[in-house]
């Protein structure tokens, strides 16, 4: 309840209040509150000395006459809503009451006058730092976190690509795998989640089968073929595709395929280019030259510390038929 001064009648709000005061004893509501509620110093700038806004009953006069006095106003609490997250009460009914398009349209046009692009975040400069922030981290996305991602798109409709959308990333593939051909960044981690794979003597290998051709042949020193200088280019209904073989001793070219792939997919045509470019010097090794290693044998070398695998293999190693 709010009384007045003067009569000593009551109301329920301020607004009802200074209305009282303007109409029976004819105050505006910053003369009624410099007659009877200002306190003692106020309306001075406690930074520069000046006069402050008077800004309503409640509030009275505001303490600084400027934002630079504000900022240098050491009596003031700085980061009070620091690390206070709002409750999901208070969301809800944010976001009920605030017509999200026109929000979203007056931020757009706020930025088109400002910037001149709809989105901050549009601009290269703005593009540059956010990727230079963003580059070398690896966020794990678990599965709480891929469930919310599916539910949302669900219910946006976006959970599948448009026919549109889809040609467009065809497209767009095609395109930066005909230009972007070294495929040697992409064995930098253990990124294979259908086949048994890891390190032998810190050689990476795609398939029980190819760690029992390094193994068999562990006197020999191999490298990777996953490179431009020994990338095979070739191609498929009229698209230009490229294909890398496994390894080299630095004499000869070796693809390590088990007998029934050797005609699966494209796998006769890598093969056959593989054969045309390198002659007598492209080997290819299926199980019959490298005999797959029994289990017991893997996780011995797992357990020496010659192989390493992450926890897919491992449970991949659990169902290991050999």
């Amino acid at each position: 309840m709010e009384t007045c001064k003067i009569c000593n009648e009551e109301f329920n709000s301020l607004k009802g209040l200074t209305t009282h005061v303007n109409a029976k004893h004819f105050l505006n509501g910053r003369e009624y509150y410099d007659k009877y509620l200002k306190k003692e110093g106020e309306g001075i700038c406690s930074v520069c000395g000046n006069e402050t806004t008077y800004r309503n009953a409640g509030t009275g006069y505001l303490k600084s006459c400027s934002v630079e006095c504000r900022n240098n106003d050491k009596t003031i609490k700085r980061d009070y809503w620091k690390g206070k997250a709002q409750t999901k009460e208070h969301i809800s009914k944010r976001i009920l009451n605030t017509n999200q398009e026109n929000k979203q349209k007056n931020w757009e046009n706020s930025n088109m006058l400002k910037y001149g692009v709809t989105n901050p975040s549009l601009l290269d400069l703005v593009k540059d730092k956010i990727s230079a922030a963003n580059k070398g981290k690896i966020v794990d996305r678990d599965s709480e976190w891929q469930t919310k991602i599916i539910d949302s798109k669900r219910k946006n409709g976006t959970l599948k690509h448009s026919e549109e959308t889809k040609l467009k990333i065809g497209s767009s593939l095609n395109k930066y795998h005909s230009t972007n051909l070294d495929r040697g960044k992409y064995i930098s981690k253990l990124n294979n989640i259908s086949h048994f794979c890891g390190w032998y003597n810190g050689l990476y290998f795609r398939s029980s089968l190819e760690l029992a051709f390094l193994h068999r042949n562990k006197e020999v020193t191999y490298k990777t073929c996953e490179n431009n200088k020994y990338k095979i280019i070739y191609e498929k209904d009229g698209k230009q595709k490229v294909y890398y073989p496994d390894y080299t001793d630095g004499e000869f070219i070796y693809e390590i395929k088990p007998n029934n792939l050797l005609k699966y997919k494209d796998n006769d045509l890598k093969i056959s280019k593989g054969i045309e470019i390198y002659g007598d010097k492209f080997k290819v090794i299926t199980e019959i030259a490298a005999p797959y290693l029994e289990k017991n044998e893997i996780l011995k070398l797992i357990e020496s510390g010659i192989v390493s695998v992450n926890e897919k293999s491992l449970k991949i190693l659990e169902k290991y038929k050999h």
